[in-house]
């Protein structure tokens, strides 16, 4: 597999290393900038992040030393995941000309895979295969989950890791419910479950999972249960400022007792957001 020379493999995690020193909240919240950035967007700098300036001398000192210092972690970050985006795009384009049994061997074992942008790349080609070839969704989110699983934990964290993998069982999830595999796509939105538990609280991730499993219950008929993760999904989003669920509805039977499907007791107080 070979890749050009000249494509820089990513900086220094020292940037990230950086952000994940922050509060756990700081950090969940200046971490979402940072993989936020989507292609094309110019690069954040210093010069996008003016601010107005304390004053050098007296007790605002301290904290303009402090924004200066956050501007510049904050313009490395960005710069990384340009990079890392960028390469993710080369490599994709050498690993798509193979079967999907042979990329996921690939993406396994050649460390040069292990990125961020990568992963990324396979989630999102992932969620836009669903609903046209589910097949190929799979493959996309096993091979999203493989980078996921091989990161590393010394420069994300493993409660960031954690979200990650969250997103990725999801997609797989979802994309089972599409081929039919209903018990594979439960198992795989349970094991979701379980690694957002372990990861930062990101409400986005939670919302993520909440939307998705909620088809998965409409499928299976357990409409009761499809409608508290409805309702649980909307009420986060509305909480980021999201509207996408805003119109959805549950569609019920005529018969809602009789195609109310069972839960585990536990399950449904998840779905109903008593985490």
């Amino acid at each position: 597999m070979e890749y050009r020379e000249d494509v820089d493999q990513g900086a220094s995690p020292a940037a990230v290393d950086r952000l994940l020193r922050l509060s756990r909240q700081d950090s969940r919240n200046v971490i979402r900038q940072m993989l936020a950035v989507l292609p094309g967007q110019p690069e954040a700098g210093p010069e996008r992040s003016r601010r107005p300036r304390l004053r050098p001398d007296g007790d605002g000192a301290p904290y303009d030393e402090a924004f200066r210092r956050t501007e510049h972690v904050l313009a490395e970050a960005h710069d990384r995941v340009r990079r890392e985006r960028g390469l993710a795009a080369i490599q994709w384009a050498t690993l798509e000309g193979h079967p999907p049994a042979r990329q996921l061997v690939m993406v396994r074992n050649d460390e040069r895979l292990h990125h961020w942008g990568l992963y990324d790349l396979l989630l999102e080609k992932s969620r836009g295969a669903v609903p046209r070839d589910a097949g190929a969704a799979m493959s996309l989110a096993e091979m999203a989950l493989a980078v996921a699983e091989r990161l590393p934990a010394e420069t994300y964290g493993e409660e960031r890791l954690a979200d990650f993998k969250t997103a990725a069982l999801a997609a797989l999830g979802d994309a089972r419910r599409t081929a039919g595999d209903l018990a594979g796509s439960r198992l795989a939105f349970s094991q979701a479950r379980i690694q957002l538990e372990m990861g930062t609280g990101d409400l986005m991730e939670e919302a993520n999972l909440l939307g998705a499993l909620t088809n998965l219950l409409c499928d299976l008929g357990e409409y009761g249960k499809a409608a508290s993760s409805l309702e649980r999904a909307t009420a986060l989003y509305h909480r980021l400022g999201d509207d996408r669920l805003d119109g959805t509805s549950i569609p019920w039977p005529a018969d809602e007792e009789d195609a109310e499907g069972q839960q585990p007791e536990e399950e449904e107080s998840w779905a109903r957001g008593g985490r």
